[in-house]
């Protein structure tokens, strides 16, 4: 079939039309037809170049592109594919913009491979002002338009002056305009914030890869690899990514992308002038129209018009500063009743607490809080984490998550906080300090560390509760009961659970530096260990090894006996994961000996079982085999339960000596606590290992039984790779038995598995397949 021939007054199809996904893609079919209709294999072969990057397209995977059912779609193949169809380059910004549409008015994250990316904070409809800064940045981005390097732009200012509303909102014009419709990034680096660290470089390269669709194992460890791997994910993409408050040039420079597609707005309070090429823009306070402008905006237009004197003296006494103005106007628009003379002088006499311009108006805003309101601010100057919820703040502030909530949304509706997302809350710095000023001032040193200790206390419940939730056998610390009475799971399943976390991270690693800074030793081991799980979910295992390398001084210097136990097992754990198990041996040896002296056979039974997993794992199975036999007798002797580890460790150091038999008790065993705890992603390990075991001992069709049920549990619970290691392991029973057409289908269902995932994470979980026992090889 070759193509037909066209007419060439014939017009393409319009994608602008389409409503949703459905029509976006019965136009891409039109398009199709108008292009004469080419084969999918032929139509395949041009696609694959120009994608970014190139890549060999199947034709099966590109006839997918047209199902009507789609609700998702790969950005970067529907954009090569209308240019190989013939769509002239001048029209394929609308075929983009119609894509980003539907998607969006879907409410979908992005394409199944990440390759639209959507992370920018909303424009304000308060933004005002700032024309002739909005026009110069739109016109750098032109005059760079086209060139051989990164745009990158640099917003300077002091603080409150609206560089993150003002680079937010030159991003969402350009994407409005259909530029950097591919991905959208912004990260808050944190430079200038008095309670917090900076965000170290590869901290933020971890999260931004994660957004870009790298999982954690493959994300590298060191900071200029991951830099470049970055690099490699936004090479020819259209992109804006925006670095909010960067404390230096050291801090952004491992952070720019080099292709010249991409465009970096950096905003900060000093000159970095150590970046080559960057064009800077100064930004000052508001001019007083464009601070008269905001006031009106925000407080009525027309209460403004009706007293411009009043409205003059407000703008001025906030310094024509904006976030100031903000909160001014604010106080306005709740207070109706008000005239402006009476905010005017109440400004005048206002004594501000703090030096940064706009404290006066700061300082009156909080004044004339509700007291319950004062006290919620108060504790977010000095609260760990980097943005907050109303379950992370009702704890320490004493209420509950719904009168936390409505206290919230009232500092939100004062300006006093903004919000990116639904449910989380932020505060600019400024007035961060400003309420740390005022917990300072009113409230005791104790009292103060009662309330980070609550938050922090909270977090590590929290963690725990929802780890325990989705995995019922795990061993884990107590958590305080008064904590626990009032705090829950925030997932019932692995799938969401690993949503939250993903979520929640960065405010938990700040939460352990606090810990450590603050000498709450407890909690700076107990919130590593609550975490492990999801790190061990992640396949995460190097930021584990550096979580319990963090931990265990403190833990050393706990005496509560499961804290140097619990992080030298989870540090065994990450280095054996990572093929350093030898690592490990010294330090539980230290361990063993000293809960030995103490006469504690439960957390010698346990260390005793890590041991074994070690020594198993650096080639002597008999002794791992030794070391776990010891460890559930001694267990079993206190009448303690066993571990389903210890159960797994067992099987493992047999079978690395071909005693499947005696193995597979183990197995069962395993599957059995499983089901009875109500762990399904645990039942469907158990039946993979299970599975493995008999079809070594050619016992096929019980295997192909073990394999049938892992395969559909590891797929219920959204376990990809036990999923796809069963479907092999049922091929191979299949192809055993001599029914090699259903055999092929098995393992085709396999490859399947990651046909929605970027093709540099498919790639790592078809390398784990390869090294599996159950590979599938005609």
């Amino acid at each position: 079939m070759t193509d037909r021939v066209r007419d060439d007054s014939e017009a393409a199809p319009d994608p602008a039309q389409a409503r949703d996904v459905a029509e976006f893609v019965e136009t891409l079919r039109q398009l199709r037809l108008w292009a004469g209709g080419p084969p999918f294999r032929v139509l395949a072969k041009r696609v694959g170049p120009m994608m970014r990057p190139p890549r060999e397209l199947t034709h099966s995977t590109l006839s997918d592109l047209f199902r009507a059912d789609r609700r998702r779609l790969d950005l970067d193949m529907v954009i090569a594919t209308v240019r190989a169809l013939g769509v002239a380059e001048a029209d394929v910004a609308a075929w983009r913009a119609a894509c980003v549409r539907v998607q969006s008015a879907m409410g979908l994250g992005g394409p199944a491979d990440a390759a639209a990316v959507r992370r920018l904070p909303p424009d304000l409809a308060t933004f005002t002002g700032r024309e002739v800064e909005v026009d110069a940045l739109v016109r750098t981005v032109d005059r760079a338009g086209g060139g051989a390097t990164v745009v990158v732009s640099a917003i300077e200012g002091m603080g409150g002056v609206g560089k993150t509303r003002l680079a937010v909102h030159v991003a969402h014009e350009l994407v409005r305009s259909g530029r950097f419709a591919d991905v959208q990034l912004y990260v808050n680096l944190r430079g200038f914030d008095p309670d917090h660290e900076p965000a170290d470089p590869a901290d933020v390269l971890e999260s931004l890869l994660r957004q870009l669709g790298v999982t954690a194992a493959g994300i590298p460890a060191d900071t200029a690899e991951r830099a470049g791997l970055f690099r490699d994910r936004m090479h020819g993409r259209d992109a804006v990514l925006i670095l909010d408050n960067a404390a230096d040039a050291r801090q952004v420079r491992h952070l720019i992308p080099a292709s010249p597609t991409c465009l970096v707005l950096i905003t900060s309070r000093r000159t970095l002038t150590e970046l080559e090429d960057a064009a800077w823009h100064q930004l000052g306070v508001f001019s007083r129209d464009e601070a008269l402008a905001l006031l009106g905006r925000i407080a009525g237009e027309e209460r403004v018009a009706a007293e411009p004197e009043a409205a003059l003296r407000i703008v001025e006494r906030c310094g024509m500063l904006p976030l100031a103005v903000s909160v001014a106007a604010s106080r306005l628009r709740s207070r109706p009743a008000w005239r402006l003379a009476d905010l005017a002088e109440r400004l005048g006499r206002g004594d501000a607490a703090t030096s940064e311009i706009g404290g006066a108006t700061f300082d009156f805003s909080y004044r004339d809080l509700p007291e319950r309101a004062k006290g919620v601010f108060r504790l977010l100057g000095i609260h760990p984490g980097l943005d907050f919820t109303a379950a992370s703040v009702a704890v320490p502030a004493g209420l509950t998550p719904a009168e936390a909530e409505r206290t919230l949304e009232l500092l939100l509706d004062e300006n006093l906080l903004q919000q990116s997302v639904a449910g989380r809350y932020e505060i600019h710095d400024l007035l961060r300090a400003y309420a740390a000023e005022r917990a300072e001032a009113e409230m005791t040193d104790a009292e103060r560390r009662s309330v980070v200790q609550a938050a922090l206390r909270w977090q590590v419940a929290v963690v725990t509760l929802t780890a325990l939730a989705v995995s019922p056998d795990r061993s884990m610390p107590p958590i305080d009961p008064a904590v626990a009475a009032v705090s829950q799971p925030q997932a019932d399943s692995a799938g969401d659970a690993v949503l939250w976390y993903g979520r929640e991270r960065a405010n938990l690693m700040q939460a352990i530096f606090v810990a450590g800074r603050l000498g709450f030793d407890s909690l700076a081991w107990r919130l590593p260990i609550a975490m492990a799980y999801f790190e061990e979910l992640a396949q995460n295992y190097r930021e584990l090894e550096r979580m319990m390398s963090t931990a265990l001084p403190h833990a050393r210097v706990d005496t509560d006996p499961d804290a140097e136990t619990d992080v030298v097992r989870w540090l065994t754990f990450a280095l054996t994961a990572q093929k350093r198990p030898a690592e490990a041996i010294g330090p539980l040896n230290r361990v063993l000996e000293a809960r030995r002296a103490a006469g504690d056979e439960l957390r010698t039974g346990r260390i005793l079982g890590s041991l074994a997993d070690a020594y198993s794992s650096v080639g002597d199975a008999v002794r791992g085999y030794e070391l776990v036999t010891e460890a559930i007798e001694t267990l079993q002797k206190i009448g303690g339960p066993v571990p389903s580890s210890l159960l797994t460790i067992a099987s493992v150091s047999l079978m690395k000596q071909n005693r499947r038999l005696e193995a597979q008790e183990y197995q069962m065993a395993f599957v059995e606590r499983a089901r009875k705890v109500g762990d399904p992603r645990a039942v469907a390990l158990g039946q993979h290992n299970v599975g493995d075991n008999l079809l070594l001992q050619g016992r096929m069709e019980e295997a192909a039984e073990a394999f049938q049920e892992g395969v559909a549990v590891a797929a219920e619970v959204g376990d990809r790779y036990v999923q796809a290691d069963c479907l092999n392991g049922l091929a191979l029973t299949l192809k055993a038995r001599g029914r090699v057409e259903e055999a092929r289908a098995r393992h085709r269902e396999a490859v399947a598995v990651f046909d929605d995932l970027p093709e540099e994470e498919a790639a790592r979980y078809f390398a784990q397949l390869d090294a599996s026992s159950l590979r599938y090889v005609e």
